[in-house]
């Protein structure tokens, strides 16, 4: 009887170990996607920005260049170009900020879990341990008897 139930608590805690694991490695890719989830957003700030200073360049420049019949409309049109991409930006801005969310919590969760997986295998130890002293000790132990 004692090493049934000795085994059966090493199966257990085996098997809630290989559970924590992969759900680790499972945070772990969620986390992989995330970053580059953020990458492509970062990728697409630069785009932008690059895009709206390639264009007020050239509206500037315009500016620049024109009588005063024409100013008003080409201060007009830089005014829509800032605000357009003022809001693009935020977008992006909004996306990066949540997926950092997301990945906050992932995180947290990951920690969470390696608590979890360095508490089981403690225990899983310490039930090897006890086995390699004698079944007589190590069922007490672990089963609440003692």
């Amino acid at each position: 009887m004692g090493y049934a139930l000795f085994a059966n608590q090493k199966l257990h805690f085996t098997a809630q170990l290989n559970s924590l694991n992969l759900q680790q490695t499972q945070r772990s890719n969620e986390q992989m996607q995330l970053a580059t989830n953020t990458l492509s957003l970062q990728k697409q700030l630069t785009s932008l920005q690059t895009a709206q200073a390639t264009q007020l360049a050239a509206q500037y420049e315009e500016l620049a260049n024109s009588d005063s019949s024409q100013r008003e409309s080409i201060q007009a049109r830089i005014q829509g170009l800032q605000e357009q991409f003022k809001t693009e930006e935020d977008v992006i801005n909004r996306k990066i900020y949540q997926v950092s969310i997301k990945e906050n919590a992932i995180e947290m969760e990951v920690k969470r879990l390696d608590t979890k997986i360095t508490a089981v295998q403690k225990q899983l130890e310490a039930i090897q341990e006890a086995e390699g002293q004698g079944i007589d000790r190590a069922v007490p132990k672990f089963s609440g008897i003692g």
